[in-house]
């Protein structure tokens, strides 16, 4: 059986028990080891943050300054908040992080502390994150021993980084609130009718000014971890079939860049940047397509990673 079977066999077997996030953690943290962070995902995650503040400043056309008191509103916290805090050492006035489940341990929050702290030592955060501010940076080595004694939720409010756990689709904040709009790797992981959900939402928060600013991997994440497969090896089974190899832990959409196209439009966004990595012709042509991959261009099954940025469809910004 092929080692991707066998992981996502396990991972459906812990999604049956009690606290399945629990023993998913306890998994991830001494069987693969995912959770383990250094400065190479650090560096990544710097990366992925100032793409995000750049796709919202060249929209604003203001790439070189920023005005205090920009709103952030992150789809997808994950197990270190990474992107909630990078934008608010860039000047984010307030910061609202959003996931289903509770995945932030004051452990992980101190670490990620730590290692900004020694990116800062080491001279690295102008290079990786050139808007951060010095008064926050230093507010945050100011504050950084407490990120080990308090919840992960009372530190991250000292920045006005707001934690919350609820679904996306129905957020209690105000109309009009927000400004720029982010996740990094979390729409691929969102059933289609949840995710025309979100946006919806986002429609409803956005700001005159509010922009979108995705980062989304197309890629079967089992190819991450069974190097025996493609990055398209999913296409080949049908919905009935995916159904059943499909992780419920890493639940995988298999929803390719045309159709995030429709459903930003649709939602009454207008896509102004996309940014694609293709992969291999060659890794296509080995598998069979299921039927209901075979009526999008081969271009368009060929987008493995993308960054799509919108903003409302007749919205101007200044």
């Amino acid at each position: 059986m092929p080692n991707w079977l066998l992981k996502s066999a396990l991972q459906r077997a812990i999604s049956f028990l009690p606290q399945r996030q629990k023993w998913n953690e306890l998994f991830q943290k001494f069987g693969s080891r995912s959770l383990d962070i250094g400065p190479g995902q650090l560096q990544t995650r710097l990366e992925h943050t100032r793409t995000h503040l750049e796709n919202f400043l060249g929209v604003q056309n203001q790439r070189n300054a920023i005005s205090d008191g920009f709103t952030v509103l992150e789809l997808g916290t994950g197990w270190y908040p990474w992107i909630a805090v990078g934008l608010h050492l860039c000047g984010a006035g307030e910061v609202w992080t959003i996931d289903i489940d509770p995945l932030l341990r004051s452990e992980r929050v101190s670490q990620l502390v730590r290692l900004l702290c020694e990116f800062d030592d080491q001279k690295k955060l102008p290079t990786l994150l050139p808007q951060a501010r010095r008064d926050r940076i230093d507010r945050l080595r100011q504050w950084a021993e407490f990120s080990a004694r308090e919840t992960p939720e009372q530190f991250l409010k000292r920045f006005n980084i707001h934690v919350i756990v609820a679904d996306a689709q129905k957020t209690s904040l105000p109309s009009g609130s927000i400004d720029l709009f982010c996740s990094t790797g979390v729409l691929e992981y969102l059933p289609r009718p949840v995710l025309q959900g979100i946006l919806k939402e986002f429609r409803r928060l956005s700001s005159p000014r509010a922009v979108m600013s995705h980062w989304i991997s197309m890629i079967d994440q089992f190819s991450y971890f069974d190097r025996s497969i493609t990055p398209f090896n999913y296409l080949k089974y049908t919905g009935r079939q995916w159904r059943y190899l499909n992780s419920p832990m890493i639940w995988q959409s298999r929803l390719r860049i045309n159709d995030y196209r429709k459903l930003f439009t649709e939602a009454g966004y207008q896509i102004i940047k996309e940014t694609g990595i293709s992969g291999k012709p060659e890794d296509l042509a080995q598998i069979q397509l299921a039927p209901q991959f075979r009526v999008y261009t081969k271009e368009d099954l060929l987008v493995l990673t993308s960054w799509l940025v919108a903003r409302l469809i007749g919205e101007v910004t200044s």
